[in-house]
């Protein structure tokens, strides 16, 4: 077991933003990983599982999640 913490982007940003941080070397749970079957209708939660990082790394870590999920809103308003 582990904790988990549950972050809710802006509907339809959970993929991009797991996405945008694999892409940088972030390893998250799959989008919908709180829901049956993995679906999230709204695709919009993101679920963490900081268990195993040292500090430093959730650090860095944290800062590509802000920063993808800045982006990927962005993206979102913007239509992209």
């Amino acid at each position: 077991g582990g904790y988990f913490i549950s972050l809710d982007t802006l509907p339809n940003c959970a993929k991009c933003v797991i996405s945008m941080c694999k892409d940088a070397g972030v390893i998250l749970t799959p989008a919908g990983s709180t829901y049956p079957y993995h679906k999230d209708p709204n695709d919009s939660n993101i679920r963490i599982a900081p268990s195993y990082p040292v500090l430093s790394e959730i650090e860095t870590a944290s800062k590509i999640l802000a920063i993808s999920i800045k982006i990927c809103s962005i993206e979102k308003y913007l239509n992209l």
